[in-house]
């Protein structure tokens, strides 16, 4: 006897409900596409699931040097989401919201718990994809003319005979020097979840006869259990990356639970760590996998594309992860846990990476985009695998509408999905978006007030006991700066200047000044001209540094500012950060200093002019890119149209700090972004020359503010902000106009 047998057709499968099949189905569905959303589990998100509770990385990564990179579009629609109805980062929370979002598209059809094993081809194409759905005894064959894998193990490309890899390339192959010399079925180990939490009284803990005992064996010896975060499972208490990550499975788990109970065990019991009233609350039932197949594409991402930041004709993402490859015997190796080879910038995703060389319909989504095993060590971070999804659920609405296959959108509609990549938020690294039907593109901006480029606020002193670098937007010319300091006794300062080689990036390269001058003594904090003299032929990031002198404070304000990126220089302690052109460990590294130092410039240029909301740019590249007003309450900007026009909807960009870091997971301080605008009215001109209210936005905390304009027929539409969740002046990146 078999189970009933249940006929589905869509337009659009997409088998795993991993973070970028969950962007994949849900911009698929957007576009009108009728999707089936296939999960083998019954929580949705993958790694990133309550089941397995990893936190969602990407290009924004924690130790990367990469500014104002994180990801958009959807996956920045899921991050703002979460951190609006999920302050404390519960993982339950994160799952309604991943669920609400899902439900609330009424062309996705859910099948939780519901495994695929069968694939149907011919000629080059999958047909049908089947599987069973767990306690409802029911088997689906699901039929449509396009599928996406988004398994993690790449199992429906595999099932359909696509080409796949497994394991490290040698280093000939691609010419790779972080490539082992020779190949082999190795892959990146996983790591199992758990939390515990304080019960208020002691808790006694016996480990079990299957866990690993650490007060016998010699693991500590290379390996620490942190005394701080103990009651948080860390990321390399891995196991067994020299094993087949599907055919060892079971056995892995096995291995995983034997490592996590033996160190929650020396937790406990060794009388090292505060840990008598802690108890285990959760351990997952799964591994948070890194590594498996690797489906092919008609390009195959490598070190060199990461390393050398190539350019694409398809780009439709970007990545910033360092690439880092961890020890293959994980928390059991001798060797350090793992390499953090770090980048210049940001890299970017070629849509090649995306669908399968041999398989006709099959688009690949998440860690099993073509890439080699060394470029993978940077693309397999969730965040920066969405935008392969969020590209894909565009791609098979092109192929619908044009008729055609993954691959004859790569030969003859490129344009048009990088465009509508940028409509719908996603980076297109370079590219601005540019579209005729966007009438606010060729409108003539007013705004009330312009912010200069300056931070003068000052909410603490700190000494300048390392080097401390400003990098900010110049337009064209740069006088030099003043800086809000504090000189202690009569020295010298000496300050140099730098510019990256490509736009999107923030570090020094180019060195072009270097100066220093004499001081004298202050009685407070005042303000001391660093002059220069710089033209550039096209607007840059001008990296500015102050170097160390422990007899001078400077001033800072906590805020960030877009736009402006300040880091210091630190002794590099750690043998995991390494350089990516010797491959040996870095002495020293530029990080964030977690403040903005109060600062103006001599020469005022106006980078945070209104004429940036029609630019086509939605973050920091090469100049500012955004609009800043003097304050909040208040301030506007007015679009004139050559005429008056029926008009459909506006679509407001808000800066949403690009530049930070928010845990999925972990409790976050603001339960949404500061310098978002929360509250604004939209006025248009009537036919006698009178603003009216049109609308009045409350509450609003996205990246896009999409407002109908209800088909009202004027020239001239004014947006005034009365408030953001808590920066003290308005700003914003882009404003989209479109009519009827």
């Amino acid at each position: 006897m078999e189970n009933r047998i249940i006929k589905v057709e869509k337009d659009f499968v997409v088998v795993g409900g991993g973070i970028p099949g969950i962007v994949s189905a849900i911009q698929a569905a957007r576009l009108g596409l009728k999707v089936a959303l296939i999960n083998n589990r019954g929580y949705m998100g993958g790694n990133a699931s309550a089941e397995i509770n990893v936190n969602i990385s990407g290009a924004t990564g924690v130790q990367e040097f990469n500014y104002f990179a994180r990801e958009t579009g959807i996956m920045e629609e899921l991050i703002l989401e979460n951190m609006h109805k999920n302050v404390m980062g519960n993982r339950y929370v994160w799952d309604a919201v991943l669920s609400d979002k899902l439900l609330k598209e009424t062309n996705i059809e859910l099948f939780a718990n519901t495994n695929i094993d069968k694939v149907e081809t011919k000629d080059g194409k999958i047909v049908c994809v089947s599987g069973s759905q767990l306690a409802t005894e029911k088997r689906f064959e699901f039929y449509a003319p396009f599928f996406a894998d988004d398994t993690g193990e790449g199992a429906v490309g595999f099932l359909a005979g696509a080409e796949y890899r497994y394991g490290r390339e040698g280093k000939a192959e691609y010419g790779e020097r972080v490539a082992p010399d020779t190949p082999d079925n190795h892959v990146l180990p996983s790591t199992l979840n758990f939390v515990a939490k304080d019960m208020g009284k002691p808790v006694p803990y016996v480990r079990p006869d299957f866990a690993l005992n650490l007060f016998e064996t010699d693991v500590l010896k290379y390996r620490v259990i942190p005394k701080k975060g103990f009651m948080f499972s860390q990321w390399f208490y891995e196991v067994d990356g020299d094993k087949n990550q599907i055919d060892d499975a079971e056995e892995i788990i096995k291995d995983h639970k034997s490592l996590v109970y033996g160190i929650w065990d020396y937790i406990k019991n060794s009388g090292e760590y505060d840990a008598e009233n802690y108890d285990l609350q959760y351990v997952s039932p799964v591994p948070g996998k890194r590594e498996g197949r690797r489906l092919m594409g008609d390009y195959v991402l490598t070190e060199s594309d990461v390393f050398n930041q190539s350019d694409f004709t398809d780009t439709i993402g970007h990545g910033g992860w360092s690439i880092d490859l961890h020890a293959i015997r994980g928390f059991y190796a001798t060797e350090p846990i793992n390499k953090h080879i770090m980048l210049k910038g940001i890299f970017k995703i070629p849509y090649r990476c995306g669908y399968s060389k041999n398989i006709d319909n099959l688009f690949i989504e998440g860690r099993c985009m073509s890439t080699t095993h060394v470029a993978f060590g940077a693309t397999r971070v969730m965040a920066t695998l969405a935008t392969t999804g969020q590209a894909n659920g565009i791609a098979v609405y092109l192929c619908k509408k044009y008729n055609t296959n993954p691959r004859g959108v790569y030969e003859s509609h490129m344009d048009e999905l990088q465009n509508m990549l940028l409509k719908e938020d996603q980076l297109v690294v370079g590219k601005p978006y540019c579209d005729p039907a966007n009438l606010a593109q060729k409108a003539k901006v007013n705004v009330s007030s312009v912010r200069d480029l300056a931070v003068r606020k000052q909410d603490g002193l700190a000494k300048l006991e390392t080097d401390v670098s400003i990098s900010m937007p110049v337009l064209k010319s740069f006088k030099g700066i003043n800086v809000l300091a504090k000189v202690n006794r009569d020295t010298t300062l000496r300050y140099w200047g730098a510019v990256p080689e490509k736009a999107e990036n923030f570090n020094p390269e180019t060195k072009l000044f270097e100066n220093t001058i004499p001081l004298r003594k202050t009685e407070g904090v005042q303000w001391i001209s660093l002059p220069a003299n710089i033209l550039l032929d096209t607007p840059k990031h001008l990296f500015f540094v102050l170097c160390m002198n422990p007899d001078i404070e400077i001033a800072y304000q906590t805020a960030p500012l877009a736009g402006v990126i300040c880091t210091q220089l630190d002794k590099n302690d750690s043998v995991t950060i390494v350089d990516m052109d010797t491959l040996q460990t870095k002495e020293q590294v530029w990080h964030r200093y977690h403040k903005t130092v109060c600062f103006e410039v001599l020469e005022k240029e106006p980078v945070f002019a209104g004429e940036n909301l029609i630019n086509g740019f939605t973050r920091p590249f090469a100049g500012a890119n955004i609009w800043q007003a003097k304050g909040k309450t208040d301030e506007y900007f007015e679009l004139t149209l050559d005429q008056p026009h029926k008009l459909k909807e506006m679509v407001l960009v808000m800066d949403t700090d690009l530049d930070k870091y928010y845990y999925t997971f972990d409790e976050n301080a603001n339960a949404n972004v500061p310098s978002v605008i929360k509250d604004f009215d939209v006025y248009y001109k009537d036919d006698k020359g009178n603003f009216v209210l049109l609308k009045e936005v409350r509450g609003h905390f996205q990246r896009l503010a999409t407002v109908p304009l209800d088909g009202i027929c004027t020239n001239v539409i004014k947006v005034v902000v009365r408030d953001t969740w808590g920066q003290d002046f308005a700003g914003l990146y882009d404003v989209r106009i479109y009519e009827e």
